[in-house]
C-alpha cells in the first residue's frame, strides 16, 4: 500500500517525485492539487472544467496573464472545485 495521496499516485508525471521537475521534483500534495500539468483520472469538477477549457484551447489565453497581475489562478480554482465537488469514485 502506498503512502502517497491519491492526487500524487494517479498523476502520470509523478514517480518518486515530479518528472517535470516542478517544485524541485519534490512537490507537496497541495502543489500537485494545483498543478496545471496534472494528467490522470478526474479528481473532481475542477479537472472536468480544466479538460473542457483545454479542449477549447482557452487555457492558452489564460496562461498568458502576467504573474504581476496574480496570474490566472487556474490551479487554485481547479483544486478548490475538486475539493468541493470530488469525483464519486474517491479520486
Amino acid at each position: 500500500m502506498s503512502h502517497l495521496p491519491k492526487s500524487l499516485e494517479s498523476c502520470q508525471w509523478f514517480e518518486d517525485g515530479c518528472l517535470l521537475g516542478h517544485h524541485g521534483g519534490n512537490p507537496t500534495a497541495q502543489n500537485c492539487a494545483e498543478c496545471m500539468d496534472y494528467r490522470g483520472p478526474s479528481r473532481g469538477l475542477g479537472d472536468k472544467v480544466a479538460k473542457a477549457i483545454s479542449s477549447l484551447r482557452l487555457d492558452t489565453l489564460m496562461r498568458k496573464k502576467p504573474e504581476t497581475d496574480g496570474g490566472c489562478r487556474c490551479g487554485k480554482r481547479r483544486a478548490a472545485l475538486n475539493e468541493r465537488f470530488p469525483s464519486k469514485d474517491g479520486l
